[in-house]
């Protein structure tokens, strides 16, 4: 639908650098969830290794430490999106709570 923003309350018409900093903050966004990911590959490929090694320690990691790292990447990740909800809110200024 055409300006669909126009008929939510709250929302305004942004202009080009506004736009232009919106899909530069969505971009890194996207950056950043790759780079997430990354590191959860990682983990989940050293979580298959400790398993096939019956336990011995795989680049100097325990299942404890893998676990740990998940749980960081899980805070991380909320953490960001958080981050990038407020960075989007300090370019779009909507009026509203």
């Amino acid at each position: 639908m055409k300006d669909q923003h126009k008929k939510i309350t709250g929302y305004r018409d942004l202009s080009q650098d506004e736009i232009n900093l919106m899909n530069e903050i969505k971009r890194h966004a996207e950056k950043t969830q790759e780079l997430l990911n990354q590191v959860g590959d990682l983990r989940t490929r050293q979580k298959e290794k400790l398993e096939e090694l019956f336990d011995h320690p795989v680049d100097g990691l325990d299942y404890r430490q893998i676990d740990e790292s998940r749980r960081c990447l899980d805070l991380a990740k909320t953490n960001l999106q958080q981050g990038n909800m407020w960075f989007v809110r300090a370019v779009a200024l909507p009026n509203s709570f």
